[in-house]
């Protein structure tokens, strides 16, 4: 028992570094938790195997440069919530599905490389799926704060400086996507952790273009590299959202602040009914509630449209969670896409 006990620690502790540095040198890793390169690399491969943990290609805070995203509410008939979510699953838009209390029954986060594309997705595809009732749309504006940032807080400050200790070189920034580029970020969706030779020997191309391409595009933010694990490899939290209207003199002071709060995952501006979401992963739901009153508080007049809890994430940035959150799949996502080439 004490054995497991330590084991599990360490697990947690290599996926807070992972959340960290997601492709770190396993050599560092180990040195900042005490352990050697390869038992730091063994433990990770170990919860790779059994689906606990992986690293996910997710936007990046300049994905908006040159891609559009959106949250989309769905409401349906509660006997049509497991075929909705299997159907919802499959849509390469919808990066994240999640069922959820409050006013709405799904939240979907979509992204695509066109806004004509992801108007498409939302205007025909999603509002003919079987049970729907109600659909309402809020376009990302303005990130504030994005799930990559969120932290477990397993290692000390040391540890934490120790694994995102690096080199900084200078790269020029790749702002556009191409064929083999959509290739590379599709792959390394699957495995974020790959070698460059494995990366290239699956993209058909050298693993200096494979590495090139891809720190290119880590540079610009358009993307970048989230260590994602099952509720079950990681320290019990629960999700939950709020979805507040600021006024407007307030709003970005408002969205600063949230995404200051250390359980925040998610704030974002929108342009819909409601202009802030902000989305926290806390131990306590009553959390949320003092939360509500600073923001009020900070920013006087803003109203609480709605309150929710995530019940169960179906899928997460492409890829699909059983019960227990573990990925039982991957669905690609077209924001990797390259855009369509004109013709005529």
């Amino acid at each position: 028992m004490e054995e497991s006990s330590i084991l599990s620690e360490l697990d947690l502790a290599i996926i807070n570094a992972l959340q960290i540095r997601p492709r770190g040198e396993w050599a560092r890793i180990g040195s900042a938790l005490g352990v050697t390169g390869a038992t730091a690399a063994r433990h990770w491969a170990r919860l790779r195997s059994e689906r606990l943990a992986w690293i996910a290609t997710v936007p990046g805070p300049q994905f908006a440069d040159n891609g559009h995203a959106a949250h989309v509410f769905l409401s349906a008939a509660p006997r049509a919530h497991e075929t909705l979510a299997e159907r919802l699953c499959a849509e390469p838009a919808a990066a994240t599905v999640a069922l959820v209390t409050g006013g709405h029954d799904f939240r979907i986060d979509c992204f695509s490389g066109t806004h004509e594309d992801l108007s498409r997705t939302i205007s025909e595809r999603f509002a003919s799926l079987p049970g729907v009732t109600r659909t309402e749309t809020a376009f990302v504006t303005r990130v504030h704060r994005q799930s990559s940032l969120w932290r477990s807080g397993v290692l000390d400050k040391q540890q934490s400086a120790s694994v995102a200790a690096a080199s900084q070189t200078a790269l020029p920034r790749r702002t556009t996507v191409d064929e083999i580029d959509s290739a590379l970020l599709d792959v390394l969706a699957g495995d974020g952790r790959l070698s460059w030779a494995e990366l290239a020997a699956a993209c058909d191309v050298s693993p200096q273009t494979a590495r090139r391409r891809v720190e290119q595009h880590l540079a610009s933010g358009y993307l970048v590299l989230r260590c994602e694990f099952a509720g079950s490899a990681g320290q019990p939290t629960r999700e939950a959202s709020l979805i507040l209207s600021v006024p407007a003199r307030h709003l970005e002071e408002a969205g600063r602040y949230v995404a200051s709060l250390p359980n925040c995952r998610i704030s974002v501006q929108t342009l819909s009914v409601h202009n802030l979401v902000a989305t926290f992963w806390v131990h306590d739901l009553s959390e949320i509630h003092a939360y509500e009153r600073e923001i009020e508080a900070r920013a006087p007049g803003t109203a609480v449209l709605s309150r929710s809890v995530t019940l169960r994430t179906y899928k997460r940035v492409g890829h699909i969670l059983d019960r227990e959150g573990r990925s039982a799949g991957r669905v690609p996502l077209s924001m990797w896409e390259p855009p369509p080439v004109e013709t005529g």
